[in-house]
């Protein structure tokens, strides 16, 4: 900054900046998807593997996009965006592969992790400025939700299993760990509070 400044040029902008990332980020999904389906093509003389690479990309270029053209709320912008993008994205990996399975399970398990992401984003925005606090809560939204998509991933899948002594263990071990942050908020907000009286 001090070397621009001696050189009489001013940085950037931001909104210049994101503009620039995003023209990077575009050019290099857009080149990594061509030179997939150019090896898939002369490699299988037709395209398969491809494709499912092209729709990763294209969902990661547009989970990237509320970040890179937006300036307000980029978070909650991102976790709509989070929201919506994982079902056209595995109904088209589910058509793709002939596996109806990873759209059923999927959703069941994006549909879950949506909900905790969502519930732990109004966590945080009601305790701003006791992270110890929102932590704390996230740990408990996070505990369920993980137990659900275990037995949910099980439901589906024969081979994978969820038991009640591992949804004990990690329950205690998340409880363990809310407990200590919620103790952390305690002290640091009375002597937040005994600092200034």
């Amino acid at each position: 900054m001090f070397q621009q400044r001696e050189n009489g040029k001013r940085p950037l902008p931001p909104a210049e900046v994101k503009g620039l990332i995003l023209t990077l980020l575009s050019a290099a999904a857009l080149t990594a998807a061509l030179i997939c389906l150019i090896c898939d093509y002369f490699t299988s003389e037709g395209l398969s593997w491809s494709w499912i690479v092209t729709a990763s990309l294209a969902a990661a270029w547009l989970l990237a996009l509320p970040c890179l053209t937006t300036g307000k709320h980029i978070l909650r912008k991102t976790l709509v965006m989070a929201s919506i993008l994982p079902f056209p994205l595995l109904a088209l990996l589910a058509f793709l592969l002939e596996t109806p399975v990873v759209f059923t399970l999927g959703a069941c398990v994006s549909l879950i992790a949506i909900a905790g992401a969502w519930a732990i984003y109004g966590i945080f925005r009601r305790c701003r400025g006791r992270l110890w606090r929102a932590a704390g809560f996230a740990l408990l939204v996070l505990t369920p939700a993980a137990i659900a998509i275990a037995h949910t991933v099980a439901r589906f899948l024969p081979l994978a299993r969820a038991d009640l002594a591992s949804d004990l263990f990690h329950s205690g071990i998340s409880l363990v760990l809310s407990s200590i942050c919620f103790c952390l908020d305690c002290l640091t907000h009375h002597q937040g509070g005994a600092e200034n009286p």
